[in-house]
């Protein structure tokens, strides 16, 4: 009968790319990994502050969406390879729970004192954020920012094609 051609073929097409693995490794940069948690922290904990504002809902499942934003964040610019580089996507996303919970919390605070936010910045003492740990931080916070951590651990890691992962074993065995 009538038969069409193929599309994919099981034979490889030419020589496989070369992979310089030195040049994977030189790729990675802590600094600017710890510079991108960073920024994704502050960035989506403005947004954080914003919509719980606007509307006037506390959406504690924007710690995950921050978690996946830092962990996407230190891939992008960390490049990493190692345990590093999921470590600080991880720290960053836990540390970045609770100061968006801690900055969603201010406009709040500002309300029922009649200041303004940066009279409320200002005034922080190690007492007022142990009182907020205290009183306004519960369980569900904490599972909140764990599974945040944990998603920004899962994509925090730079993926590698089989080449790539070819060529850093090799180098690794010689």
């Amino acid at each position: 009968m009538l038969r069409l051609g193929k599309k994919k073929t099981t034979r490889a097409q030419g020589p496989p790319p070369q992979v310089d693995p030195q040049k994977l490794v030189d790729a990675q940069s802590v600094k600017r990994a710890v510079l991108a948690a960073i920024a994704a922290t502050l960035i989506l904990s403005s947004f954080w502050m914003f919509f719980a504002n606007v509307t006037g809902w506390v959406f504690p499942w924007f710690s995950i969406v921050q978690g996946i934003f830092i962990g996407l964040a230190v891939r992008r610019f960390g490049r990493g390879l190692d345990w590093r580089f999921p470590l600080i996507a991880g720290m960053s996303a836990w540390i970045g729970a609770f100061f968006g919970n801690l900055l969603v919390a201010v406009p709040v605070t500002t309300g029922a004192l009649g200041a303004s936010w940066w009279e409320v910045i200002r005034g922080l003492t190690w007492w007022s954020i142990r009182t907020f740990f205290d009183e306004v931080i519960t369980v569900v916070d904490y599972i909140y920012a764990f599974c945040a951590a944990a998603v920004a651990v899962f994509y925090a890691k730079r993926r590698l094609n089989r080449h790539e992962v070819f060529a850093l074993r090799t180098r690794q065995q010689s």
